[in-house]
């Protein structure tokens, strides 16, 4: 799913940029952004469900990694049938300092940008205006720098994880 949804933000963003209203070409850029993030969110996912199937993390991190609760009960540790969610910048912070220990967060632009990128998204999410203020310039340097973020952490985490890239057409989505 969560290439669909790569591919449905590239194309919510080139459809902004043609579109003449601009109150249409927000309409897009916002689909576009929420399409990014949703993206990311379901790789997460994706990476938990496909860990949940091996034996290679801790009952503990998957429990992380799936949004379930894990505490001690009567004694032991255990994953509890109850649902704890944890924030997605944590999930990948995790994912990246075990698969790609070389990953400098305070030096990669593409951390900065994605953390910068989800605050737009959260904004978005909870608006403190009645009006959208952004610019459509805005809008497309955002999207353009946010949707490149997140393709790059991906990939990062593929080859980390997977030892191999991120699809080369998911790749060229990258402007």
């Amino acid at each position: 799913m969560f290439e669909d949804y790569l591919e449905d933000s590239n194309y919510f963003a080139l459809t902004a940029v043609n579109i003449g209203n601009e109150r249409e070409a927000k309409r897009s850029y916002r689909v576009a952004v929420f399409c990014a993030i949703s993206s990311i969110e379901a790789f997460i996912n994706y990476v938990g469900d496909a860990f949940a199937q091996s034996n290679i993390l801790q009952p503990h991190e998957i429990a992380f990694l799936t949004d379930k609760k894990f505490g001690i009960s009567g004694g032991e540790f255990q994953i509890l049938d109850q649902v704890e969610y944890h924030r997605l910048e944590d999930k990948l912070r995790f994912l990246i300092c075990k698969f790609v220990p070389d990953f400098d967060f305070a030096h990669t632009p593409c951390w900065s940008r994605l953390l910068e990128f989800k605050r737009l998204r959260d904004d978005l999410t909870h608006p403190r205006q009645d009006e959208d203020e952004l610019d459509i310039t805005e809008y497309k340097n955002r999207i353009e720098t946010g949707l490149s973020s997140v393709i790059e952490i991906m990939n990062h985490l593929c080859v980390g994880i997977f030892r191999r890239p991120l699809r080369q057409k998911l790749v060229d989505l990258i402007p």
